[in-house]
């Protein structure tokens, strides 16, 4: 599960740095896989266990959106994706047709 931490880590970073501001740090403690087979990717950010993330893992596609603590949203997510956060594939996909 430790190789599932390294190969999903960019793609949460990902996530964050896009839509969120003041994301310092990201944390990642442990994988659990759910009665479904779905792999769950827990951790926190900033250093701080309270700003909780769960990132479910259903495909080899990769982490497309990251779960957190309501106080995430609250203090660092950016104005311009309070309606319409961006998935891991919308990012990339904007980045390569901006190169």
């Amino acid at each position: 599960m430790k190789k599932i931490l390294v190969e999903q880590k960019p793609r949460i970073e990902t996530f964050f740095n896009y839509n969120y501001k003041g994301i310092n740090n990201i944390t990642l403690t442990s994988t659990k896989k759910n009665p479904t087979g779905v792999i769950h990717i827990k951790g926190y950010l900033n250093n701080n266990k309270d700003l909780w993330i769960d990132a479910a893992l259903y495909d080899e596609a990769g982490i497309e959106v990251v779960n957190s603590a309501k106080e995430v949203d609250e203090t660092f997510l950016k104005p311009e994706y309070e309606e319409n956060i961006k998935t891991v594939s919308e990012i990339e996909k904007e980045e390569t047709s901006h190169k």
